[in-house]
């Protein structure tokens, strides 16, 4: 019977299915993301059979850890300790990603146990340097790239040569390589230096007097265990919010996709109930009734969706940008919360709906006869009237559609706030060429020192310096950024200074205005980083968040700080000649085949990380956006379902196709547009909000332009011109005689 009832409007169930599905795909795709994200930090941990990790403390990533080599002699003191294996974990670019996981490691050390070699030879059995540098390959990145043993393989500008596939059974590590420990500090720039020391403890050892004993020998190293590492990571908290927030959205969007259509199921079968109550019905039977109705349709849709998040899921592992992070098996837990999702939207879609029904008095419901209008009062409604006759069904359209627009408004104000943000860091150093090393995120772009000296001798080149970024966490701060400069040099000009006096030498700082409020912290008190001790010698304010929310410190500083000896991030470039600088640009280029500049301007447009955060925010204003446009076509088809004879009395009047055709249209494409307005309105609001949080306001600010609020109106215009199409063409081929018998 409750398929029955839903069928007896199939494209009204179809739409709601649909709207659900989305949903349901997105929590279990995001959940696979982060699900994914997890399990290659526990891999990294406990995969290799390590006990406790020894890392660099304050570090906000195990990619930017970095210990010194000369630690391990003294680990390798303490009597519980059996086994020491170094490691490197960095991002590199290759041919096909910007974001490819290279791990080093010695050949001989127990980590590389866990690297089951199912083709070729391992690391240490290779043949001499000349046939390249040895490198073993996860059968998952084999497979995507096309890869086989005796193969040569890119990782920035170096050559390797497979000689081993690999296999462990984690995706983190299938889509990865490994590489010879001194291999992998090249690549991330780290000389003498690992990520992480993993430890393997005698059975009789007592981790935590261990854990104690090594982290007072080290004060700035932090030691953890194999199954409270991934925990302890603060990347994978900001992925999991993230992934939780965007799950909410769509989900609050297809509960009210749900509501919507069980209301108008409620509105239409009114007389129906009546009956059943007349007849000896009592209210918690019809409440049970539109409850498993729309059990039924949450759980189609969640059936649907759980296998949408699956195809979408392996789309995105043959993917190399995304496929290293994504775990195409669905867990037991992530299969739980996409049937829990689905078991929510049907309560809580279902239950005001139920609740309704059950309320409603046999005698007044058998006199229902619905939201009937006259056609000749219709010929003078506007399309603001005529939307309005279903209040509650209206109310909810435009909730549907304002949460995909505040979606689509918060995201786009996120992104154009963190390209300003990075914009704002190369313009403030008032040059005219801004850079880094070629085909590398910004996180690990490293450039030497000799090259930026070298570039400031070509001629035509006024001056170039060199400027290191490197991240922490604080208290309140989750993102610290932390920037290297030479005192007195041209690029720091642009820290204005309020307060206190200028950067001067080393072990000084100047903090920036939100950090020092946020931080409480004043000039000529100290502050520490990864342990040492720096003195506030001045407050500055840019206006950029990404720099008022960091500090700045000699350039020599960050690189011990971060161990990059000699390296820089960012190359900045001033020019003699203006004409001249693209000229000028080309020929660097050409000398230095590892350095990429663009004019400072556009130098946000050309990072790879933001390219992919700006690609994967409007993704998922999309998917909000579908889902928003399904709930649109599913109100107007019930629109026109229940005006169906009083279409036909519009048809016998005289009316044509074309008129009824553009009658509905202008009602979709007001309701769209005021639901448009409702979300500009709170992501607006909710931006201002997020705005005054201190953990934003010191990384970015969300940023609103006119560009942000045309697209979104166009969206919304067109979002009411897609939804009302099927429903427009349904009406205007309606007969005038088979309409006015509709019942």
């Amino acid at each position: 019977m409750l398929l029955k009832n839903l069928l007896g409007r199939k494209i009204r169930t179809l739409l709601t299915t649909l709207g659900i599905a989305i949903g349901v795909a997105a929590v279990v795709a995001l959940g696979a993301l982060a699900e994914g994200f997890i399990q290659g930090y526990r891999a990294i941990a406990g995969g290799s059979g390590a006990d406790l990790l020894v890392v660099q403390e304050d570090a906000l990533d195990i990619a930017f850890s970095a210990v010194n080599q000369d630690v391990r002699p003294v680990l390798a003191g303490f009597s519980d300790i059996a086994q020491i294996a170094e490691m490197v974990y960095t991002y590199a670019a290759t041919d096909n990603s910007s974001f490819f996981i290279v791990y080093g490691y010695d050949p001989d050390s127990f980590a590389m146990e866990h690297f089951k070699i199912v083709d070729g030879t391992t690391l240490g059995q290779r043949g001499g340097r000349r046939v390249g540098r040895p490198l073993l390959l996860g059968r998952s990145a084999a497979d995507d790239l096309d890869k086989h043993v005796g193969d040569s393989f890119r990782i920035g500008v170096t050559t390797y040569r497979i000689v081993g596939i690999y296999e462990t059974g984690e995706p983190f590590e299938d889509g990865a390589a490994v590489v010879l420990l001194e291999d992998a500090q090249q690549v991330a720039n780290k000389p003498h230096q690992v990520n992480a020391f993993l430890l393997k403890l005698r059975p009789e050892a007592d981790q935590d007097q261990l854990r104690a004993r090594i982290e007072r020998r080290f004060d700035d190293l932090t030691v953890s265990r194999s199954a409270d590492f991934a925990d302890q990571q603060d990347m994978l908290k900001y992925v999991s919010v993230f992934t939780w927030v965007v799950s909410f959205v769509a989900v609050l969007i297809g509960g009210v996709g749900v509501m919507n259509t069980m209301l108008m199921s409620v509105f239409e079968r009114t007389r129906e109930i009546g009956v059943l109550r007349a007849v000896g019905w009592r209210p918690g039977r019809v409440l049970r009734m539109i409850l498993g109705e729309s059990f039924v349709l949450s759980l189609i849709g969640g059936g649907l969706g759980i296998l949408l998040g699956l195809l979408g899921m392996r789309g995105l592992e043959s993917t190399p940008a995304y496929g290293t992070f994504i775990s195409v098996t669905l867990s037991p837990l992530l299969l739980a919360q996409g049937g829990a999702v689905a078991l929510g939207l049907g309560l809580i879609g279902g239950g005001l709906p139920a609740w309704r029904a059950s309320r409603l008095q046999p005698a007044e419901a058998m006199r229902y006869e619905g939201a009937r209008t006259s056609a000749t009062h219709h010929t003078r409604s506007s399309a603001f009237r005529n939307i309005m006759r279903q209040p509650v069904r209206t109310l909810l359209t435009v909730i549907g559609i304002g949460i995909a627009m505040m979606a689509m408004i918060l995201l786009g104000a996120m992104g154009t706030g963190m390209m300003d943000a990075v914009t704002g860091i190369a313009v403030g150093v008032d040059a005219q060429l801004v850079g880094g090393q070629r085909d590398s995120s910004a996180d690990v772009s490293r450039v030497d020192e000799g090259t930026v000296r070298r570039i400031a001798a070509l001629p035509g080149v006024q001056a170039a310096e060199g400027l290191f970024m490197g991240y922490t966490t604080m208290e309140n701060l989750p993102f610290f950024i932390i920037f290297g400069y030479q005192p007195r040099s041209m690029g720091i000009r642009g820290f204005t200074v309020i307060e206190g006096g200028e950067l001067a030498t080393n072990r000084q700082m100047l903090l920036g205005r939100v950090a020092a409020e946020n931080l409480d912290k004043e000039v000529g008190q100290t502050m520490r980083l990864f342990g040492q001790a720096f003195k506030i010698v001045g407050i500055y304010e840019t206006g950029v968040p990404f720099q008022d929310g960091g500090c700045v410190i000699s350039l020599r500083d960050a690189q011990k700080l971060f161990g990059q000896a000699h390296k820089v991030s960012f190359v900045a470039v001033w020019v003699q000649d203006l004409d001249q600088a693209d000229a000028i640009q080309r020929d660097i280029e050409a000398r230095f085949p590892d350095v990429t500049l663009s004019r400072a301007s556009e130098f946000a447009e050309g990072l790879s990380d933001l390219q992919m955060m700006k690609a994967m925010t409007w993704a998922i204003a999309l998917m909000a956006l579908v889902v928003g446009g399904l709930g649109m076509a599913n109100t107007m088809v019930m629109s026109v379902f229940e005006r169906t004879r009083e279409i036909g009395v519009l048809r016998a009047l005289g009316w044509s196709k074309g008129r009824i055709l553009g009658m509905i249209v202008r009602e979709s494409v007001v309701l769209s547009l005021l639901g448009g307005v409702v979300g500009t309105v709170v992501g607006i609001a909710l931006g201002y909000l997020i705005n005054l949080s201190p953990a934003v306001a010191g990384f970015m600010r969300l940023t609103y332009t006119p560009d942000l609020f045309l697209q979104a109106f166009a969206t919304a215009f067109i979002l009411g011109i897609v939804g009302g199409v099927y429903p427009a063409w349904r009406a205007s081929n309606l007969q005038p005689v088979e309409a006015l018998r509709y019942e």
